[in-house]
């Protein structure tokens, strides 16, 4: 008899959880109220000679899918340890500010950085470090099948590639590890990958060694086709950016029904006028870039494990 009433309590159970389940598809309407607009920086500049951007809008309501409104008129400077004063102009009107660098040296030494952004009555300020960065040796890469159809859209017949570099000796060095696929970037938030030293995070007693296997193959959203062009970057990114990409990543993959409260992520963008309710968001980071191109050839893959 004690078995009968465990099992009937045991349906009764999962039946509730059922309905608690389906009751979470009940739309509920929420009344959300806008909140202050705000300055939205997106300065990230490398020590390469290509064109330097940096981004200026401001923020919109939660549910606005428009796009977002460009900051006009702005002056824009960077400012070298050396005090040089960089001048970011936006040529096109639209909010997106530009430098050429007629070197890879045009940031100085890198030991600190400052931006300085006027809009408006506003000023604002932020400094960032130009880290170092090790160089990629080699990139190797091998036939591979996926065991089952890929969901992905990649295919499940190609090549599985791997870099090769070793983290700087001197414990605290953080990165951001990015590649392309036929010259496009592979920058989906899955796709974001952090090292501290060689491995993950702090703690994992990685300094100066090889970057651990996940990193040197995380270039592999999807497997690589012969004849594909593949380049790899390893960014150098302060500690302080190391944490801003990665609640970044975090939030931007903070979904389904466990999801928690979406929030802000604190920026190093500040006002110079304590007394302003105008504050900003965004960040300002300055990288050295190692760099490693080359085009799959299935005649040089490593031989299958």
């Amino acid at each position: 008899m004690k078995i009968e009433i465990t099992k009937k309590i045991g349906f009764l159970s999962w039946i509730a959880t059922i309905l608690f389940l389906t009751s979470c598809e009940d739309v509920i309407d929420i009344k959300v109220k806008d909140g202050k607009q705000q300055l939205v920086v997106d300065a990230w500049l490398t020590n390469e000679t290509r064109e330097q951007k940096i981004v200026l809008n401001y923020s919109q309501p939660y549910f606005q899918n428009t796009d977002p409104i460009p900051v006009l008129g702005a002056e824009v400077k960077v400012i070298s340890d050396n005090n040089k004063t960089i001048a970011f102009t936006d040529e096109n009107n639209d909010g997106i500010y530009t430098y050429k660098p007629r070197s890879v040296d045009y940031l100085g030494s890198g030991n600190l950085i400052k931006l300085s952004i006027k809009a408006g009555n506003e000023q604002y300020e932020s400094y960032s470090s130009l880290k170092r960065v090790p160089e990629i040796d080699s990139v190797s890469y091998e036939a591979f099948t996926f065991p089952v159809n890929v969901t992905n859209g990649g295919p499940k017949n190609g090549f599985l590639a791997e870099f090769y570099a070793k983290d700087l000796p001197g414990e605290g060095d953080t990165y951001l590890i990015r590649s392309y696929k036929n010259d496009s970037l592979r920058f989906k938030p899955s796709n974001i990958t952090l090292a501290y030293d060689a491995g993950f995070s702090a703690g994992s007693k990685t300094d100066g060694l090889m970057f651990i296997l996940p990193i040197r193959q995380s270039i592999n959203p999807v497997l690589f086709s012969d004849g594909d062009k593949l380049k790899v970057e390893i960014l150098s990114i302060p500690l302080e950016a190391y944490y801003f990409v990665l609640q970044l990543r975090q939030e931007s993959q903070n979904g389904g029904i466990f999801a928690t409260p979406s929030s802000n992520i604190p920026t190093n963008i500040f006002n110079l006028n304590p007394k302003s309710d105008n504050t900003a968001l965004g960040a300002f980071i300055v990288s050295k870039v190692s760099s490693y191109e080359t085009y799959i050839d299935k005649n040089k893959a490593k031989p299958k494990k």
